[in-house]
C-alpha cells in the first residue's frame, strides 16, 4: 500500500479505544481486509463519524504509518438504516461479517469477497435475514477454499445421492458404502444437502422469494455453525447474541 491511498470499503468492524477513537476494520475493492485507526471519529463534529459504522459502502482516505495505517477521510456512498434498526437483522448480518473477518488475512487482495459483501448488504436489508446470511457465509466458504465437499463422498469421489453421512475431520461428505471408513460422521440428510445446494447457486441478483423449509433452514444453520466453531477454534460473538436474543423472544 502506498502512503495515502483512496480505496473503496466497506466497514467490516468497529473496535472503540480511548474517549473518541475507533480501531476500524474495513474490507476495500483494492486491498481486501484492512485495519485503520481513525481518531476522533467518536466525536459529533468528527468529518469521520458517519462514515465509520458497520455495513457502511464508503471511500475512505487511508495513510500508512509507522505502526498502524490511519483513515484520514471517509464519505458515505451507502448506508443500511435496516441492518441496524432491527436486531434479528443486526444480527445475521454481524454473523456473515464476523465469518469473514475471522476467516480473511489482511492486505490480501480478494475481489470476489468484496462483491460478496456488496451483493448481500440489500439482500440482508430487505429479504429473509437469516438466509441471506446462511447463503453469503455458504459462498464466502466456498469460493476462499474453506467449504465442506457437500455433493461427492471425501473417500471414493462418487457423487452424494440420497440420505449420507458427513465428517468435518475429513472435508465433507461421505457416502454409505464408505461410511465404516470415515471418522466422527454424522447423518447428512438429503435435505440438508439439497440445502446447500441451492445456497450455493444462488444469484444475488435474482428477485425470487427466499423460501427454504424452516426444519431445513435450522438444521443448515446449526450445521454451518458447529462447522465454523470447529475451524476457529471458539464462538463467534454473533451467535452469542442471536442465541440470546432468540431466547428472549422465544
Amino acid at each position: 500500500m502506498n502512503d495515502t491511498v483512496k480505496v473503496e470499503a466497506i466497514v467490516l468492524k468497529t473496535d472503540d479505544f480511548g474517549d473518541a477513537n475507533r480501531v476500524v476494520t474495513l474490507f476495500t475493492k483494492q486491498f481486501g481486509k484492512v485495519e485503520a485507526n481513525a481518531y476522533g471519529c467518536r466525536r459529533s463534529r468528527s468529518p469521520l463519524s458517519g462514515a465509520m459504522q458497520m455495513f457502511n459502502h464508503i471511500t475512505a482516505q487511508i495513510s500508512h504509518g509507522g505502526k498502524v495505517d490511519i483513515i484520514r477521510d471517509a464519505e458515505i456512498i451507502h448506508h443500511y438504516d435496516a441492518l441496524t434498526a432491527d436486531l434479528e437483522r443486526l444480527g445475521y448480518a454481524s454473523l456473515l461479517f464476523e465469518i469473514v473477518n475471522r476467516m480473511t488475512l489482511p492486505k490480501q487482495s480478494e475481489p470476489t469477497t468484496f462483491e460478496l459483501l456488496m451483493n448481500s448488504l440489500p439482500t440482508l436489508s430487505n429479504r429473509n435475514p437469516k438466509i441471506a446470511a446462511l447463503i453469503g457465509a455458504c459462498q464466502f466458504m466456498e469460493t476462499s477454499g474453506m467449504q465442506l465437499n457437500f455433493c461427492n463422498c471425501v473417500h471414493c469421489g462418487n457423487e452424494i445421492l440420497g440420505d449420507a453421512a458427513i465428517s468435518l475431520l475429513e472435508g465433507g461428505a461421505v457416502c454409505m458404502d464408505c461410511v465404516d471408513f470415515a471418522q466422527e460422521c454424522q447423518p447428512y440428510p438429503e435435505s440438508l444437502r439439497r440445502t446447500f445446494e441451492l445456497m450455493l447457486s444462488f444469484d444475488w441478483r435474482d428477485s425470487t422469494k427466499l423460501n427454504f423449509n424452516s426444519r431445513q433452514l435450522n438444521a443448515a444453520e446449526n450445521f454451518f455453525i458447529n462447522y465454523v466453531h470447529s475451524l476457529i477454534g471458539n464462538t463467534l460473538k454473533s451467535v452469542q447474541f442471536l442465541r440470546s436474543l432468540q431466547a428472549y423472544q422465544s
